[in-house]
C-alpha cells in the first residue's frame, strides 16, 4: 500500500489483503463512499482507507468499491479480471452456464495469490488456445495494435468505473438542473408508437442544434434520462469527465468518461454472473418501475420489480415510497452483485445506449450517429466498436454470424441468435444491428417482462422512450 505526505494513494494497484486491484481513485475527484443495507451513503474516513475494510470482492462480503462525485452521482469500481464460461449444453449457448472469475495483479495477467489458478491457464483474447482456460477480459487490455478487436483500450488498465444507476434527470425546479455544453443534434423520438419531430421532455420542449442538452444524474429514484440520440448521449458522456466544460457539476480530473462500450457492459455482467457477484439471474429482477409517461418520464432509476410493469405515480417514484426500491431486500435482487454495493437498472429501467455500430453500406445509416462517425474516421477506437456486416448490412443474423469471434461483449459468448429472439441466457431478447438499424441498445426496458435483463441486446436508430 503506498503512501504520499502520509496518506494512501489509491491508485489502482494490488491490494494484497483484499486480493484485488484497489479502487483508482487518488486524484480523480471521485470521493470513496459506503453504503450500508438501507442505503445510507457515508464518506469513506481515512482509518477504513488504511485498513482497507471499506471494500471486498470475496464471496462472502460482496462489497464493491462505491464512489461519488460532487453532484452526488454514484460510481462503482469494476477491477481486471480473467474469465472462463462453461456452458450447461454443448452447441446450446442459449441453455445457460457458469462464468468463473479469477482477479488479476494490477495491469498484468497474474492471477491474485490463493486463486488456485496457475498463470498458464490464462490467455488474451486473440490466443488460439483458449479453449477451457481463463480470457483476460478484453475490456481491460490494450487492444490498439489489433484495431480494438474485442472492444479493448489503448492500454493495460487495473479497472475502471460504471455508472451505479442509469442517467437520471435532476430534480426540474429551479436552476437544479444545468445547460452542459452539448445540443441535441436530433429531436425525433419514439414515442407511444409514433415517431415525434419534436419532443418535450422533462425539462419541456426542445429544438435541434438550438437546445442545450443539461447534465444527467446517476442516482436513484431519478426520472431515467430519455429522448435522447446515440450521437449526443456519446458526445455528453465525453464531457462529463471534461473539468472545463459549461456548469460541469461532477468535479471530474484525470478520467477519461465516454458511454458505455459493449465490452465494458459485457464486464460488468460477467462479474455479476460470478460468484463474486449475484451469481445466476434465472430468477429475474427487473427494474420496470413505470411512470406511465407522465411529465415526458416512463422509467425511474433504482426500482426492481419481478413482475410487468405497473403504472405508478411518477412523484412516489421519485420520492422512494413505492415498493421495489434500491436500498430495500426486493431492490437489492436488481443490483449486480445482490447488495446495495452493485449497479442497478442493467436489467429494465430503459433500454440503454452502448457504443457499438455497424459498418453500413452507405453513411446515411448513420445520420444519427454524427459523432460516432465522426471519431477516429468512424472506425473502432477506446470510446467505441464498429461491428462487421455481411453483404451490405441488411440481414441481421448473417450480420450477428459474421461478429460471432468477438469475446467479452456478453453478446455471442451467452446467445445463439441475433434474428430477433430470445436466445440469451434467462431468455433475454437478442436481436443484432442491421443496415437501417445501426446501433446496439443493451438491457431491457421497464416493460419488457421476461424478455428485458442484463444480458439482452437489440439495435436502434434514433432515440428511446
Amino acid at each position: 500500500m503506498e503512501e504520499l505526505n502520509g496518506k494512501v494513494v489509491l491508485n489502482g494497484k494490488y491490494s494484497a489483503k483484499n486480493k484485488v486491484n484497489m479502487p483508482k481513485l487518488s486524484h480523480t475527484g471521485l470521493t470513496p463512499v459506503t453504503i450500508d443495507g438501507e442505503g445510507n451513503i457515508k464518506d469513506v474516513t481515512d482509518e477504513q482507507i488504511q485498513k482497507e475494510d471499506w471494500y471486498s470482492y470475496n464471496t462472502t462480503d460482496k462489497k464493491w468499491a462505491n464512489a461519488k462525485t460532487a453532484d452526488g452521482s454514484m460510481w462503482v469500481w469494476i477491477p481486471r479480471f480473467a474469465y472462463k464460461i462453461s456452458y450447461t449444453t454443448e452447441g446450446d449457448k442459449s441453455k445457460g452456464g457458469t462464468i468463473e472469475i479469477v482477479f488479476l495483479k494490477g495491469t498484468t495477467d497474474e492471477p491474485v495469490d490463493g486463486s488456485k489458478v496457475e498463470a498458464n491457464q490464462i490467455v488474451r483474447a486473440n490466443s488460439t488456445d483458449a479453449k477451457d482456460k481463463y480470457i483476460v477480459h478484453p475490456a481491460f487490455t490494450d487492444e490498439s495494435s489489433t484495431n480494438f478487436a474485442n472492444g479493448g483500450w489503448d492500454k493495460e488498465i487495473p479497472g475502471f468505473w460504471i455508472a451505479k444507476f442509469e442517467a437520471g434527470y435532476v430534480e426540474n425546479e429551479g436552476s437544479k438542473a444545468q445547460d452542459s455544453p452539448v445540443k441535441y443534434t436530433v429531436t425525433i423520438s419514439w414515442n407511444n408508437s409514433q415517431t415525434v419531430n419534436t419532443q418535450e421532455n422533462y425539462y419541456g420542449a426542445r429544438t435541434a442544434n438550438n437546445t442545450k442538452i443539461k447534465w444527467p444524474t446517476f442516482q436513484p429514484f431519478r426520472p431515467s434520462f430519455n429522448y435522447i440520440g446515440i450521437s449526443d448521449a456519446y458526445e455528453l458522456c465525453r464531457q462529463i469527465g471534461n473539468t472545463s466544460a459549461q456548469n460541469n457539476p461532477y468535479k471530474l480530473d484525470n478520467v477519461d468518461s465516454h458511454l458505455t462500450k459493449n465490452s465494458e457492459w459485457g464486464a460488468v455482467a460477467y462479474l455479476s454472473y460470478s460468484k463474486y457477484g449475484r451469481g445466476n439471474w434465472t430468477d429475474k429482477a427487473i427494474n420496470s418501475a413505470n411512470a406511465g409517461g407522465a411529465e415526458n418520464v416512463w422509467a425511474v432509476t433504482g426500482y426492481s420489480n419481478s413482475t410487468n410493469a405497473v403504472t405508478t405515480e411518477l412523484s412516489q417514484l421519485t420520492g422512494g415510497s413505492t415498493a421495489g426500491g434500491w436500498n430495500t431486500a426486493e431492490g437489492e435482487n436488481a443490483s449486480t452483485n445482490g447488495n446495495t454495493s452493485g449497479v442497478y437498472d442493467m436489467s429494465g429501467g430503459l433500454w440503454e445506449w452502448t457504443a457499438g455500430y455497424i459498418a453500413p453500406s452507405s453513411g446515411s445509416d448513420l445520420t444519427y450517429g454524427g459523432k460516432l462517425k465522426e471519431e477516429n474516421s468512424g472506425d473502432s477506437s477506446r470510446y467505441k466498436s464498429k461491428f462487421e456486416s455481411e453483404n451490405g448490412g441488411t440481414d441481421r443474423q448473417k450480420n450477428y454470424e459474421k461478429n460471432k469471434e468477438r469475446l467479452g461483449e456478453a453478446i455471442w459468448e451467452t446467445s445463439d441468435s441475433g434474428d430477433e429472439s430470445n436466445s440469451c441466457w434467462d431468455g433475454d431478447f437478442s436481436g443484432f444491428v442491421k443496415s437501417g438499424q445501426p446501433f446496439t441498445i443493451r438491457g431491457g426496458y421497464y416493460a419488457g417482462g421476461p424478455t428485458s435483463g442484463i444480458l439482452a441486446f437489440r439495435y436502434d436508430w434514433r432515440g428511446l422512450q
